[in-house]
């Protein structure tokens, strides 16, 4: 699933732009609660001071006189109180400020004169001006915040930009970069600053350098290996095909006298033997060298059927030594092509290597090879028990004679290809099978 790209600048726009609002709403709700418990505090203080006064004027002269104010008025007990606020003091007997359902608001202090029980209360309708300029401190603390988060994030998209664009040009850079030619990479890594971001491109350059070095070398590796390897296996191969041949042709007699003329003389089986262990060097040769060169990209429509047919026709091992030709293949395919898109040359190397392994492994004389639509699968026979972890590269069984590299080999070309090899083994049946199936991961 592709994510969606985002820019560094963007994001940190948005998060200090975030932060800014943020701030800024918080800052106007504490204004505003700000105001109103300065008020509530000031009309707290001032019912205070006046039944301050009242307790004064009582303990002086024995009256209670309450001063000529509409903002005052006095109960002796609770029954002359407005009944919304006597039943709000008795659910919240802690409360001081009462709105009654007219609109108006009355701050209520409570106090004893000798042993009766005083309620003061002041009307404060007409002193509120938190109330009055409510509208007028949100437009101007709206405004404000506007006009700072505008400043800020103007502020933010610059500082991003200047953060992000060193990046966002060493990341285009990157991914224009050309495996042989890094000049453009190296001259933008000498014009960072001199901060975190300098040292990261020169680390990629530097990364860069030494990656395309080595993949030089290994592309020389490749090219001069497959020459070096190749020449002299094609020399052995040939001179032991007619070294075979001219043993084919001779009589016994004519054998003897070239074996006492001969210093050095091989067998006619021990030439069939290097000639084998020759055609699996080439094989293994042929293999790695073609995976180092990843030619699983070059691919074609190509015909299973048809490949099998001549794999197994021209097979060294199948056709050429004793324990090949007493294999019976059982080969079942569809009647119309099997057509898969793949690369010629690996296909072949899996399965001339899947006919190699079941020429040094099987058992029994039979082998099946079943084609399907979609996948192809060996099967054999065997007797001797498996190592563990035999599909691990250098593993190979009791009595093997081979490097351990078969289905090692085989499990590489199909991760360079994009198949599936599926390894069951049956132990009561006593049959091996390998499985490949043509279909991408």
């Amino acid at each position: 699933m592709n994510k969606t790209k985002t820019h560094i600048s963007s994001a940190i726009t948005k998060l200090v732009f975030g932060l800014t609002l943020t701030l800024t709403v918080l800052y106007s709700l504490f204004v505003l609660g700000y105001s109103w418990l300065v008020e509530d505090n000031i009309f707290n203080r001032l019912v205070a001071q006046q039944v301050s006064f009242i307790e004064q004027e009582y303990r002086d002269s024995g009256k209670i006189d309450l001063a000529q104010n509409r903002m005052y008025q006095l109960y002796k007990g609770w029954d002359g109180v407005p009944q919304e606020i006597r039943k709000t003091y008795q659910q919240e007997p802690n409360r001081v400020e009462f709105t009654l359902s007219n609109g108006k608001t009355f701050h209520l202090a409570q106090f004893y004169l000798g042993n009766d029980e005083y309620v003061l209360l002041a009307d404060v309708a007409g002193f509120e001006v938190s109330r009055d300029y409510l509208n007028a401190v949100v437009t101007w603390l709206g405004l404000f915040g506007l006009f700072a988060c505008s400043i800020i994030a103007l502020l933010a998209w610059k500082m991003g930009r200047n953060i992000s664009k060193p990046i966002e040009q060493l990341a285009e850079s990157v991914q224009k970069a050309d495996s042989g030619d890094l000049t453009s990479l190296k001259e933008l890594a000498n014009k960072m600053p001199n901060n975190e971001v300098g040292t990261l491109a020169q680390v990629i350059d530097k990364s860069f350098t030494e990656l395309n070095e080595a993949l030089s070398r290994e592309v020389h590796f490749t090219k001069d290996i497959s020459h070096e390897i190749r020449t002299p296996i094609s020399v052995l191969q040939n001179a032991l095909s007619q070294e075979l041949a001219n043993g084919e042709k001779t009589d016994a007699s004519s054998a003897v006298e070239q074996h006492k003329n001969s210093p050095i003389s091989f067998s006619e089986q021990s030439v069939r033997q290097m000639k084998n262990a020759t055609e699996t060097l080439s094989q293994t040769t042929h293999i790695l060298l073609a995976l180092a060169r990843n030619e699983s990209s070059l691919t074609e429509s190509l015909s299973l059927n048809q490949l099998i047919e001549s794999c197994v026709l021209n097979h060294f091992g199948l056709n050429h030594t004793v324990r090949g030709q007493q294999l019976e293949l059982y080969i079942n395919m569809p009647s119309t092509d099997v057509i898969i898109s793949a690369n010629r040359n690996l296909l072949e190397i899996l399965i001339n290597n899947l006919l190699s392994n079941v020429v040094a492994h099987a058992s029994g004389s039979h082998v099946e090879v079943l084609l399907y639509q979609g996948s192809l699968r060996f099967t054999n026979a065997f007797e001797q028990p498996l190592p563990e972890n035999f599909e691990t590269s250098g593993i190979k069984g009791k009595g093997s004679k081979g490097i351990g590299q078969g289905l090692s080999l085989i499990e590489r070309v199909c991760e360079a290809c994009q198949w599936q090899m599926l390894v069951n083994t049956h132990s009561e049946q006593g049959l091996f099978s390998v499985e490949i199936v043509f279909t991408e991961k």
